[in-house]
């Protein structure tokens, strides 16, 4: 007798097992947000499998998906998931897995180091667009510009809960008018409350709850430039939305697996490139000189950070070699490149494996690789209600696996 697996339910069911191993492992749960039924919720998953059960068990439903699931996209999204997850345990259980190996088996994207020419030709970019600030010479220029912008500690609480919560309901409104009004259909949106914490890794995090609603989270531990801020709000304000649409889909296909939101697969590449291509997404140009030198240095810091670190996880080198790395190139203050080690170094400050550390690849990549120049492509040839629709109403588009596939219609 022929006996099938539920592999919607098997693969949330092994999502809240494995997310109990990377908790006990580093801190942090593999899953980043769950609007399902409350049986298959992570919390009540079974704890202690040993790492060769589950990626037993997680390969077992990579069968089941081949033999079960009909649709090609949601399968092979849906193995490019499974596939990442094994990665992921057996590189928490100790196996040695190069660096660039960990990049690419998990997001399904290549390490890549930018040359030094491409770095001095970012600084470049920066040198020219801090042209009339005071400072003899671009470093100067730049400590100006950054002291004169950071905002911190209480100064920072308060307009995080006051202006940029009002801030951050303008850009919802700007998402129904500019997209969700093209697309056809429309999804329930319960808007976004805006919190501060401190201790945490990030800058600024995404938390997104069920019931169509997020709860968006920054560090106060973190100096801020005031002219970064807006960029962070579309940022994490496009996570929101790309949740909200998922979890439409779900309540409407009834299609489990997406109820569960994971980290640490193809997923991510897309859903930071979409966070990072948000502006050009609702078509926001803006005539604010300091905001377009604050997008200047977070490119070469995002730059300087991704070769920082493959210096520290591929080649061996010394945290201290890859703070002075950022110093040099990225132009960050010792406090600012120390801070940033703490994403991407390969071991926490308390010695343990740094869960983070293969991450800082998805923003980056995510969007000059994948979504930009698709987003380009499909505004040029008019086909931009397309675009949303094919990125937004199927979900099964949103993974570095399935990208090229969704949007094949384009080629």
């Amino acid at each position: 007798m022929l006996v099938t697996m539920d592999v919607p339910a098997t693969y949330a069911r092994l999502c809240g097992e494995v997310s109990h191993f990377t908790k006990e492992k580093t801190g942090t749960s593999l899953v980043d947000a769950y609007f399902g039924p409350e049986a298959l919720d992570p919390i009540h998953q079974r704890k202690g499998k040993s790492p060769e059960e589950l990626v037993g068990e997680v390969k077992s439903l990579i069968d089941g998906i081949r033999d079960e699931i009909d649709s090609q996209l949601r399968a092979d999204h849906l193995i490019g998931e499974c596939e990442s997850i094994c990665v992921v345990v057996e590189w928490l259980a100790g196996r040695k897995i190069p660096y660039a190996d960990l990049v690419h088996d998990i997001f399904h994207i290549p390490m890549k180091r930018f040359s030094d020419r491409a770095i001095k030709e970012r600084i470049a970019v920066l040198d020219d667009a801090l042209t009339g600030f005071s400072g003899s010479d671009l470093r100067e220029r730049v400590a100006f510009f950054v002291k004169r912008g950071e905002i911190t500690g209480a100064q920072l609480q308060h307009l995080i809960e006051g202006e940029l919560q009002t801030k951050a309901a303008q850009v919802g409104e700007m998402f129904k008018r500019r997209i969700h009004s093209v697309m056809g259909t429309d999804v329930t949106d319960n808007g976004v409350e805006y919190q501060t914490v401190r201790g945490a890794p990030w800058s600024g995090y995404n938390w997104y709850q069920p019931g169509f609603k997020s709860i968006n989270q920054f560090n106060l531990d973190v100096t801020f430039n005031i002219d970064t801020l807006y960029g962070v709000i579309f940022h994490e304000y496009e996570h929101h939305v790309s949740n909200l649409w998922r979890e439409k889909y779900y309540r409407e296909s009834g299609d489990l697996e997406l109820a569960v939101v994971p980290l640490h697969t193809g997923r991510c590449v897309i859903s930071e490139g979409t966070a990072d291509t948000a502006r050009e997404f609702l078509g926001v140009v803006e005539d604010n000189p300091n905001i377009k030198i604050a997008e200047a240095l977070n490119t070469l810091r995002r730059m300087t950070s991704i070769n920082a670190a493959i210096m520290l996880n591929d080649r061996g080198r010394t945290v201290d070699e890859a703070v002075d790395y950022m110093i040099e190139y990225g132009f960050r203050t010792p406090e600012s490149a120390r801070s940033a080690i703490g994403f991407i170094s390969p071991r926490t400050s308390t010695g343990g494996q740094n869960f983070w550390a293969p991450y800082i690849f998805t923003y980056y990549f995510g969007k000059t690789d994948f979504v930009l120049p698709v987003f380009n492509k499909a505004a040029g040839e008019g086909e931009l209600t397309r675009f949303f629709q094919t990125l937004y109403l199927n979900p099964y588009s949103g993974s570095s696996v399935t990208w090229k596939q969704a949007f094949d219609w384009l080629n």
